[in-house]
């Protein structure tokens, strides 16, 4: 006896595959202070929503215009960075401290917290480093804290990498 059995295309389970979560699915930040453990990415806006501005991460994530913002995620959605400290450089207030500056404290304020969050010295990991520098007008105000992040050089994060040894 020889059964056959056909198959459509209604019959088979559709997938949809994306590194990019909607806007819609988090809570979108103009002016963001970062928190550990924030799961985010940088966006841009423009007239179909807010779009991922890098198809690689890089170090910096710092929001650059006002068609800019930060894109809080859940940590099990795909994600450019992840917050695995909030740091606070040991600069003047006045003058309000330029990019040269908070840069230079984030490249060695960074990579020490990295191995207390991720379980894994910064030097042995696959992941890398960056930050998010406070806004011009946020420095105006007094505030100087860097987010320091970690992310995949090659593409998004997906889960959180507290602890995970990457």
């Amino acid at each position: 006896m020889t059964t056959t059995s056909s198959t459509t295309p209604e019959a088979l389970p559709q997938t949809t595959t994306t590194s990019e979560p909607a806007a819609g699915v988090g809570k979108e930040f103009f002016v963001y202070a970062p928190v550990e453990g924030d799961c985010i990415d940088l966006r841009a806006t423009g007239p179909d929503g807010a779009t991922t501005t890098r198809a690689v991460p890089e170090e910096d994530a710092t929001i650059r215009g006002t068609n800019q913002l930060i894109l809080r995620l859940d940590c099990g959605l795909p994600h450019q960075y992840e917050v695995i400290a909030v740091v606070g450089p040991d600069l003047p207030k006045t003058p309000t401290p330029d990019d040269v500056a908070l840069v230079s404290a984030a490249k060695q304020l960074c990579p020490p917290v990295f191995a207390t969050y991720v379980g894994t010295p910064y030097q042995d990991s696959e992941l890398e480093v960056g930050w998010i520098l406070p806004t011009g007008e946020q420095r105006r105000r007094g505030v100087l804290q860097i987010g320091c992040l970690a992310f995949d050089p090659e593409g998004k994060l997906i889960g959180s990498v507290r602890g995970s040894g990457r």
